[in-house]
């Protein structure tokens, strides 16, 4: 089985790329992990984290913005998936809840809960636009699952703010990531 991931840049290429010379042309499935950092999902995060409010008109106004550019580009990367010769199974990583229902820990980072809900509705909104552009194309959406391991559990699978990464699957969830993938595969794909 031959897989291809494909983060913020590689989406780029692949959306210039034809799909008739380019691509994994053996591939069985692409995995395909993007949306996040198309809308700066962690800049969006930082800013609402150092606002007093986190739905005021400019970052509202920023982020429909992204989303919107976003769901263009991400439909002609689906529309050259499924061109690609052999037709893969492709499989569409949506975004995971990295905050969990306690988000108290949060809160020295200027995260509240009423902060964290607006930020959930936009990862709705981006998972939306994931969804239905996967459904319109035919292929599968996959929805990791990091409950009981958010940013505020003792073993979280999301990088938190002082880390290296933040927002990021740790190791352990980029695991589980893996996980719900393989799941989701068509039994002829495993």
């Amino acid at each position: 089985m031959a897989s291809s991931a494909c983060r913020s840049s590689a989406a780029r290429w692949l959306r210039r790329s034809s799909p008739r010379r380019s691509g994994p042309p053996d591939a069985s499935v692409v995995i395909v992990s993007v949306g996040a950092n198309d809308v700066r999902w962690s800049d969006l995060v930082r800013l609402c984290a150092a606002a007093p409010s986190c739905d005021d008109r400019a970052s509202t106004a920023f982020f429909q913005n992204r989303l919107a550019r976003f769901a263009l580009d991400y439909r002609r990367l689906l529309h050259n998936l499924a061109a690609l010769p052999h037709r893969p199974a492709v499989l569409v990583s949506e975004y995971y809840d990295p905050f969990g229902p306690d988000v108290d820990c949060l809160g020295k980072d200027g995260l509240t809960q009423q902060k964290v809900q607006v930020l959930r509705s936009r990862l709705t909104a981006l998972n939306a636009v994931l969804r239905q552009g996967a459904e319109t194309t035919g292929f599968t959406t996959v929805k990791p699952n990091f409950a009981g391991h958010e940013l505020c559990s003792d073993q979280p699978c999301v990088q938190g703010a002082a880390d290296r990464a933040p927002l990021h699957p740790t190791d352990a969830g980029g695991l589980a990531i893996a996980l719900a993938d393989q799941q989701a595969l068509p039994a002829t794909a495993r």
